[in-house]
């Protein structure tokens, strides 16, 4: 998956904040899925970012070097990408 293409929210994929965390309906096989604080922040801002977006936002918002958010934004890309929940897009 490219860094710099756009990601997009799967269209089956439902989404609500509950307090401090988001969860995910997958329309299309029923399930839910929840995510923690910091997941809860990259899904919120994953419609429309690419990777290196996410990457600096993490960067900026919580205390954490470059490196290891790059390995866990993509990690956390690639889990969803697999999940069917996020897309690359065509852009903006």
């Amino acid at each position: 998956m490219s860094t710099e293409r756009k990601l997009r929210h799967a269209p089956d994929a439902v989404w609500r904040r509950y307090d401090e965390q988001v969860a995910v309906i997958s329309l299309d096989v029923s399930r839910v899925r929840l995510f923690n604080g910091v997941g809860s922040f990259l899904w919120e801002r994953s419609d429309g970012a690419s990777v290196d977006e996410l990457v600096q936002a993490v960067c900026a918002r919580f205390a954490i070097d470059e490196a290891t958010a790059r390995a866990d934004v993509e990690a956390f890309v690639a889990d969803l990408s697999a999940r069917g929940l996020l897309r690359e897009g065509s852009g903006a």
